[in-house]
């Protein structure tokens, strides 16, 4: 089960009086309210407090709203926690570069009491779900594909597999290509549909007996189970093709992605091998990939060592 724990908001505003506000309207809403009147401090508490929702004005000093969002989504632990902007600017264009920098919703000022509250607790449905998924369930939900807990349970039982039977599968490893500036110039709200079309993709190509999941952030793994070498490395630069053929509308303009992808081999005959150490080949080979210039495959084939 989830832990049960006082529902915290974090405020980040640089106007005292907006804390005031907050503090008295949300009364009874959430069990706790920090502060944070700096934006670099909210960044901070944000990592580190892990909040269940933060309020963030977009009009500050130094840093903007935008800014100070787009730190906050890169770091893991608040990754998932909804972000209600503040804005005085009600236009479509600031409220949609709002939610596309990583925004869940938005708040116009001045508030009414009635309305704050009614976001604020639907951002705290949102990030209860969120939390049950991550703890109970095996399907990563931006993507469509299995989480990291599911994937590690397919390597053990693909390594147990071949050593028991010698039955081959292979291992890949993929990384989409300078995603970190996706984010940056055009927001989360395009990289996360970056993510869900890869995801797509993978799934179009994997076959039922394969696993395929979402790694961590930007990197994919794939479980090719009772493949020899050839038809894997096969498999996997058609999906190279398919990733590059992904395009996601940003205004009137385009954009593509590559990706660059690692291979490790678990090949007829029988190697000695565990799954740390074929995952570690396969992020060898992804980083080769990326030193050769991204946008490619580079296959790890181990030496075969029969085992009696």
């Amino acid at each position: 089960m989830v832990a049960t724990h006082a529902t915290t908001l974090l405020i980040i505003d640089d106007d005292p009086n907006v804390h005031d506000l907050v503090d008295f309207q949300l009364e009874g809403v959430v069990e706790r309210i920090i502060h944070a009147v700096l934006p670099d401090k909210g960044i901070t508490m944000a990592s580190e407090c892990a909040p269940d929702v933060i309020l963030l004005d977009i009009d500050m000093p130094k840093l903007d709203g935008f800014q100070v969002c787009r730190q906050i989504r890169e770091c893991e632990s608040a990754r998932d926690i909804p972000i209600l902007f503040l804005t005085k600017d009600k236009s479509v264009h600031h409220i949609a570069k709002a939610l596309d920098t990583g925004g869940t919703d938005y708040v116009t000022k001045p508030f009414h009491a009635i309305e704050l509250q009614a976001r604020v607790r639907v951002a705290l449905r949102t990030k209860r779900l969120v939390d049950l998924l991550k703890e109970h369930g095996r399907i990563d939900a931006l993507t469509g594909l299995n989480n990291r807990g599911a994937f590690d349970e397919g390597l053990d039982a693909a390594v147990a597999n071949h050593m028991r039977n010698g039955q081959p599968f292979g291992l890949l490893l993929l990384d989409l290509d300078h995603f970190k500036s996706v984010n940056d110039t055009y927001g989360h709200g395009i990289g996360d549909e970056v993510l869900r079309q890869t995801g797509v993709a993978i799934r179009s190509l994997c076959r039922p007996y394969d696993l395929a999941a979402r790694y961590g952030g930007e990197e994919f793994a794939i479980i090719f189970n009772q493949t020899g070498p050839d038809d894997v490395e096969r498999i996997a630069l058609r999906l190279l093709g398919r990733i590059r053929e992904i395009v996601v509308a940003v205004g009137e303009n385009e954009l593509r992605i590559t990706t660059s992808a690692g291979l490790a081999l678990a090949l007829e005959v029988r190697n000695t091998f565990d799954g740390p150490e074929l995952l570690k080949a396969a992020d060898v080979a992804l980083y080769q990939a990326k030193s050769q210039g991204r946008d490619r495959l580079v296959a790890h084939r181990p030496a075969a060592v029969r085992v009696s």
